[in-house]
């Protein structure tokens, strides 16, 4: 499902996500639920002294950033969470663990 959603963000909002991996922007998960079809994912990004809440559920996705919010299309910081959370799921697989889900407290 994240894979999927990543093939929909235009380029060049993709390479600023990209490039935020590398800057070390931060993803703070509030919540990580698994669905049978899909991941349900909410969380906050962090950088640079901003703070932009995502949202991102099978089939959609919400940022309220200006981007998203004025365009209407997927964003960097919903981009950068996908990627962020593949990177997870990746590192947590080739330790042979589990993903775990994050319940809002």
């Amino acid at each position: 499902m994240l894979r999927k959603l990543l093939g929909k963000v235009e380029d060049g909002r993709f390479c600023r996500a990209m490039a935020g991996l590398q800057a070390g922007w931060e993803f703070e998960v509030r919540s990580r639920k698994f669905a049978k079809t899909g991941v349900e994912i909410d969380g906050f990004v962090k950088y640079s002294g901003k703070k932009y809440s995502v949202h991102i559920r099978p089939g959609k996705a919400f940022c309220n950033c200006e981007d998203f919010m004025r365009r209407q299309v997927l964003c960097k910081h919903v981009a950068f969470v996908a990627m962020a959370e593949l990177a997870l799921y990746a590192a947590e697989r080739s330790a042979h663990r589990q993903v775990q889900e994050v319940l809002p407290t």
